[in-house]
């Protein structure tokens, strides 16, 4: 199959990748993703113009080694890969199945403070505003986009809960 020939010929980028943005919208993909979709579909399309590989298997294969080759991340290269299947899948509806196995994570063990350290956080800054968001982030083991959408409303003093809106864990 002549994977950019016919992404080139048959629609301009700019119309795929359009395409791809109201797909992802209407799937309610949060904006981030669609963000980072987008620009991995925009690359991978670039990629493979500039290397001129007209079979679609070989590119998908150069783009995930170019990655590899620039020290990126296995999460990095799974979601540029994931974001190519979706191209594929449910914008261009090729109905060949891409047979490519997602990299092998790193296995790191997470960094655990001490409660030395944790009082050395907190107590780096005067604000007072500051305190409380670092305090309550490390208490609750908050994401910090989630601390910083947090409201007074959301903090049930009386029941000793924090509630957590558009959450990711």
């Amino acid at each position: 199959m002549y994977v950019i020939q016919t992404l080139v010929t048959i629609q301009n980028m700019k119309s795929v990748l359009d395409k791809t943005e109201r797909i992802l919208r209407l799937r309610n993909y949060s904006p981030k993703t669609q963000r980072v979709y987008l620009g991995y579909i925009k690359d991978y399309i670039t990629f493979s113009k500039e290397n001129e590989i007209i079979n679609k298997q070989k590119a998908i294969e150069e783009f995930l080694l170019d990655k590899h080759k620039r020290k990126q991340s296995p999460q990095t290269i799974n979601l540029a890969l994931n974001a190519v299947k979706f191209l594929y899948a449910e914008v261009l509806k090729d109905p060949q199945k891409i047979n490519l196995k997602l990299a092998k994570r790193d296995k790191k063990l997470p960094i655990v403070l001490s409660k030395v350290e944790i009082e050395k956080i907190i107590n780096a800054t005067d604000n007072a505003k500051y305190k409380l968001m670092i305090s309550l982030g490390y208490a609750c083991g908050l994401r910090v986009s989630e601390v910083v959408a947090l409201h007074v409303a959301d903090l049930g003093i009386d029941e000793l809960v924090v509630h957590i809106k558009g959450g990711e864990g």
